[in-house]
């Protein structure tokens, strides 16, 4: 029951909307405190009707108001322990210089309120809504509704607010998209291992460790499915993509067939067919054809080098490659000669493992020469 005395001594609420009608801009400025003071001290025995009233009146008496004076009463709001949710629902609507506190710390304000500001205010509002600690799904969801990007690498950022797993998912297939999500992604600890395990097929090289190293998972295994799915769309468009180049469509009915192998590459690059050769190996290899020439004409033959020893090659059947591909390029006898000695040492001071998995590092990443370092070669 509300305090009959305490309803008897305070103002005709009614009479409010007249008096801000006729006072002047100061007079309305400080009507705008004496019913904030009104809120303040006699809240809880204002009937719901009378609430409503008043923060209407706020609400039109606001532009009339410096907004030094609505910042410090925003200020007063996150203060109070029971802050009355008119107030705060209000203040949130308001500038952002007003709003921002409101937004980011005022426990009064309900999904329904934070969702209607996502929806109609500002990004500024939307960003410090998703730098809110504790939000909801709910509201999670209304933030990437927003399509901004900046929103939601706000709301991957911040830890505590809580996300579905139907919206992570969708977040995690977006990231193939924008590169900025991956990272807060992959550093939020909600995220399942099975989602970060799908991220391991199109994130940098960087981020593919932070996924081995923080959740666990055997590198190998994660190259090998990566590896797997891309043969498999390959494979895939083969019947929608024309193979032209008749060298390749031989090198692809080998394969088909089982017989392909390094032999019959080498025996092409014997015979001049240095093309039938390229596609050849990089079919042994897994390999793109112009990445694998890449690694064929890798100034030193260090590049070349790994890939054979990962395809446990002969080191001789190796050299012989080198020696040919090198006159085909026209490549001085003295030269060649010179360089057999530097890679005879690199080729029998790696295993093939290493080797297998520099050529792993390079399927994903190209870039990746700063391998051949690693093993110490060099050139």
């Amino acid at each position: 029951m509300p305090d009959t005395a305490a309803a008897d001594a305070r103002p005709n609420i009614g009479s409010l909307f007249d008096l801000a009608q006729r006072k002047s801009r100061e007079g309305r400025a400080q009507l705008y405190e004496d019913i904030w003071n009104l809120f303040e001290t006699d809240g809880e025995t204002l009937t719901s009707s009378e609430r409503t009233l008043m923060t209407d009146i706020l609400r039109r008496l606001s532009h009339d108001v410096e907004m030094s004076v609505r910042k410090r009463l925003a200020e007063r709001l996150n203060e109070m322990t029971d802050a009355p949710i008119e107030l705060a629902a209000m203040l949130a609507n308001d500038q952002i210089e007003v709003a921002y506190p409101i937004l980011m710390d005022n426990r009064a304000l309900r999904d329904a309120d934070l969702i209607e500001v996502v929806r109609h205010r500002t990004l500024q509002h939307q960003l410090a809504t998703a730098m809110r600690a504790n939000i909801s799904e709910a509201v999670s969801g209304a933030l990437v509704e927003t399509g901004s990007e900046d929103v939601v690498e706000a709301l991957l950022e911040n830890d505590s607010a809580q996300i579905s797993d139907a919206l992570l998912e969708h977040l995690v297939a977006e990231s193939q998209r924008v590169d900025r999500y991956q990272k807060p992604l992959l550093r939020r600890p909600d995220l399942p291992k099975v989602l970060a395990k799908r991220m391991y097929a199109w994130v940098s090289a960087a981020l593919r460790q932070y996924i081995v190293d923080n959740y666990k998972f055997d590198a190998s295994e994660l190259d090998d499915n990566m590896l797997n799915a891309m043969r498999d769309a390959v494979q895939e468009s083969t019947g929608e993509i024309e193979i032209t180049d008749p060298s390749q469509r031989l090198v692809e009915k080998l394969h088909a067939a089982g017989q392909l192998n390094a032999g019959f590459a080498i025996k092409a690059l014997r015979q001049g067919e240095v093309t039938l050769f390229e596609f050849a190996l990089a079919r042994i290899a897994g390999m793109r054809p112009e990445l694998m020439r890449r690694m064929i004409y890798e100034p030193g033959g260090e590049a070349l080098a790994i890939v054979c020893r990962a395809l446990d090659f002969d080191r001789q059947v190796f050299l012989t490659i080198y020696e040919l591909t090198r006159v085909a390029r026209g490549m001085l006898a003295r030269q060649i000669s010179a360089d057999r000695v530097r890679l005879q040492q690199f080729y029998d001071g790696m295993s093939q493992e290493d080797a297998t998995a520099v050529v792993r590092r390079w399927r994903q990443d190209p870039e990746y020469l700063a391998a051949l370092n690693q093993l110490g070669g060099g050139g």
